[in-house]
């Protein structure tokens, strides 16, 4: 009888000690979570981020996240639109942060504000404040600052120096830009552009760009509250956009036809090659350029109009309606990713802007502005930076003011006839709301 229950004891001792090995029979299975990222399918950015999730992982074993690498902004958006529909969809999403109201309306995200009070006391107070602006609504948080970005103004030093301006001093000021992009601009003896002064990618996909000069003329051309109206036909926002054309017809320092509607693509490739001095371009751009440029160059605000400005963009996190334990391991996964020494590999990797404050003093980090102080440049225009439009119908609404630009840019309307069309489609659009 001692026998048998010796055996008995060792049989129940194994069977409890499988059951509570991870992997074993009985073990709990872990909590399998879909996050979707906008950056295409292969090349460093994905090997970082799969890095980045696999050290996640590898951390919480009770959590298993698969990054679903969706496309750019508008692709992503879809493919975490269409899963909602669809009833599959993802728990976390990097989106445009302005896809905030097209998320509320189709009743696809949760709010933050429960999970971030139970965060250490100034937890949200640490992500810079022009970050957060889009991420609220009517009083509540929806998403989390993560790969986000301002414009800003990247010059080629040594072309300044061959036309007579002082390297460390980029314009400061509209009336400077101009100046300095005469200077800069180069023609050959048939009075073909060998060298553009400036380019700015104006019209794409989307009017990102020139939202900040919106704001250096201090316009007020959406509703941050509600999202429910817009205001392109301003004199603000008209002089924002005649300032540009006058860059290409009057000063005739900026590419004009096909090549000046170029976007992210076209306008860094068109600077490492060297056929233009200075552009405005994504923060997120500056990894490339700091890696590709053969030459010496630097980082700068944009140049002020009525006043310094920039305009926030780039993606923020959102956790996606589930069930009440796959939001919560959705947001653990949140609250890692954007603790500083992850968001500050992000940062380092890709050239985004920080996202926190403390981000700056992580050895890393630290590392990364001593060896590259321009690095800096956009945090420090975070101080003067406005809210990109977040507004109900985004893509749509978005889209009236692209084709405006254009129409102006191509001389088939004036800026006021272009942007009264903008205004009308605009609030048709907006008018069920």
């Amino acid at each position: 009888m001692i026998g048998l229950r010796r055996g008995a004891a060792i049989v129940l001792a194994l069977f409890v000690a499988i059951a509570v090995v991870p992997g074993g029979v009985g073990a709990q299975p872990a909590v399998s979570l879909k996050y979707y990222f906008p950056v295409g399918v292969s090349g460093p950015l994905n090997e970082l981020m799969t890095s980045i999730v696999n050290d996640f992982n590898r951390s919480h074993p009770g959590i298993s996240v698969e990054p679903v690498f969706a496309g750019n902004y508008v692709e992503a958006m879809a493919k975490a639109i269409t899963g909602v529909m669809g009833g599959s969809p993802p728990d976390i999403a990097v989106l445009d942060t302005p896809e905030l109201y097209s998320l509320l309306d189709r009743n696809a995200i949760i709010p933050l504000d429960d999970l971030i009070a139970k965060q250490p006391r100034g937890w949200l107070d640490d992500f810079y404040p022009a970050l957060l602006l889009n991420c609220r609504s009517n009083g509540h948080v929806y998403s989390i600052p993560y790969q986000r970005s301002t414009v800003i103004f990247f010059y080629n030093k040594d072309m300044f120096q061959k036309a007579g301006l002082d390297p460390n001093a980029p314009p400061k000021n509209w009336t400077e830009l101009v100046a300095d992009a005469q200077k800069l601009t180069i023609r050959d003896a048939s009075g073909n552009v060998t060298q553009w002064g400036v380019e700015i990618p104006v019209v794409d996909t989307s009017p990102w760009t020139i939202q900040g000069f919106f704001v250096q003329q201090k316009a007020k051309y959406f509703d941050a509250t509600s999202g429910k109206w817009v205001k392109f036909n301003s004199p603000e926002t008209a002089s924002a956009l005649q300032f540009i054309l006058d860059l290409q017809n009057k000063y005739k320092v900026h590419p004009t036809g096909p090549s000046s509607a170029a976007f992210w693509g076209q306008v860094p490739q068109d600077f490492i090659q060297q056929k233009v001095a200075m552009i405005y371009t994504t923060t997120g751009n500056m990894t490339f350029i700091r890696t590709n440029a053969k030459f010496n160059w630097s980082a700068a605000f944009m140049p002020a109009g009525a006043q310094w400005g920039s305009v926030t963009g780039g993606g923020s996190m959102y956790v996606f309606k589930t069930t009440p334990e796959r939001e919560q391991a959705a947001w653990t996964f949140v609250t890692w990713m954007t603790d500083p020494v992850q968001a500050a590999r992000w940062s380092i990797g890709t050239g985004y802007v920080p996202i926190r404050k403390t981000e700056l003093s992580t050895p890393a980090f630290a590392a990364y502005l001593n060896q590259l102080p321009q690095a800096l440049t956009a945090t420090l225009q975070l101080r003067v930076a406005g809210e990109q439009m977040t507004i109900h119908d985004q893509d749509e609404v978005q889209q009236t003011l692209v084709t405006a630009v254009q129409a102006a840019q191509s001389g088939r309307l004036t800026v006021k006839a272009a942007l009264d069309q903008a205004q009308r489609d605009a609030t048709q659009l907006l008018s069920k709301y």
